[in-house]
């Protein structure tokens, strides 16, 4: 006599829910990202994952540049902060005033059309260089937990959290063109009457930022999922990993990419 298949059998035999659509992944991230990374998870990696976040992101951060550089009072400002940090330089006797002279009228020069070139492709740069950098901290974090992970599936937690940053970006780039001023990120920064980039503690109040806490959170449910970890495990190494990459920005002249 035939014994009845399993419940294990039965199981296994069940076939697997059909594969979130991409579009789906990248949109549920902001109200279900347990899902998101539920779905991830069993299936092979896909670069699309991560690199149509990096390509958004890119996207909205040369559209954010062409609208902020199209600002003159924010041109203005810029001009007067590259002004005031080169005057510190020249103080600090880390360059000559001939030197300052000739990187202002360099800086003259390059502004308009050609400054905006410059920022596209540098955000561009930068779009790709991050989702490399913390694809390589998430595998990281994997191998501290014990519970290691593919490199690209890495790629792929932080690729469809980024989409937090897509949304960051098009929230900064309106509170810069409604405020009228630069850096106007949703952080501690608006606290502040005169954003000044010679001052370090003010790159420090714009990492306190809404936007990046959320995507931090992402990050953790991302990790916890995809290892098998509480998010409470996961959170402290995310955190650390995000500020630790701040502090590197800001220490090394990079502020602006903090921010």
């Amino acid at each position: 006599m035939e014994q009845p298949p399993s419940f294990s059998e039965v199981q296994s035999a069940a076939p697997k829910p059909p594969a979130m659509p991409l579009m789906a992944r990248l949109m549920n991230v902001f109200a279900a990202p347990s899902e998101v990374f539920d779905d991830i998870k069993p299936r092979p990696p896909a670069v699309a994952n991560w690199l149509v976040p990096a390509v958004l992101f890119a996207l909205v951060g040369v559209i954010s540049s062409i609208v902020v550089l199209s600002q003159p009072a924010i041109v203005q400002q810029f001009r007067e902060q590259q002004a005031k940090g080169m005057d510190e330089m020249v103080k600090a006797k880390k360059m000559s005033q001939a030197d300052a002279d000739k990187a202002a009228a360099v800086y003259d020069k390059l502004s308009g059309p050609t400054m905006m070139t410059i920022g596209s492709v540098f955000i561009t740069v930068v779009a790709f260089v991050r989702v490399l950098w913390w694809g390589l901290l998430l595998w990281l974090i994997g191998k501290i937990l014990k519970k290691p992970f593919g490199y690209v599936k890495a790629l792929e937690i932080f690729g469809v959290a980024s989409m937090i940053s897509v949304l960051g970006a098009l929230v900064t780039m309106l509170l810069t063109v409604i405020l009228g001023r630069m850096n106007a990120t949703p952080s501690l920064v608006l606290l502040l009457n005169d954003f000044d980039i010679t001052r370090k503690t003010h790159f420090l109040l714009g990492t306190v930022n809404i936007i990046y806490f959320w995507q931090v959170g992402v990050l953790s449910v991302g990790v916890a999922k995809i290892t098998g970890v509480t998010f409470m495990r996961a959170l402290p190494l995310v955190f650390v990993c995000y500020v630790l990459t701040e502090l590197l920005l800001i220490y090394t002249g990079l502020g602006q990419i903090a921010l």
